[in-house]
């Protein structure tokens, strides 16, 4: 009877340990998890860094186009009222 007592002890230490083996395993997969999201996470807040830049960039070269289209749009509104003047006045002087 001791033996069985003995036998059915160690049989419950022997599930203890695999039920421990078990959740050591596991948290090492979650721990392997953390360390890869942890990874993609740093990836995206670097491309995420990059891409912001390159906005600013586009931003700024933008900003001097619109001021370059602007200048250009006032010349030609220059250079079409100096054809109308011209025109009306051959029109006017004949």
């Amino acid at each position: 009877m001791q033996l069985d007592s003995q036998l059915a002890r160690l049989d419950r230490i022997e599930d203890k340990i695999d039920k421990m083996s078990e959740a050591i395993i596991h948290l090492a997969r979650v721990e392997e998890k953390i360390a890869d999201l942890e990874e993609r996470r740093e990836e995206q807040h670097d491309r995420l860094n990059r891409l912001s830049l390159k906005l600013d960039s586009i931003e700024t070269h933008l900003a001097s186009v619109v001021q370059k289209v602007d200048v250009l749009h006032k010349i030609n509104w220059l250079i079409i009222s100096a054809f109308v003047t011209a025109i009306a006045a051959q029109v006017l002087l004949k």
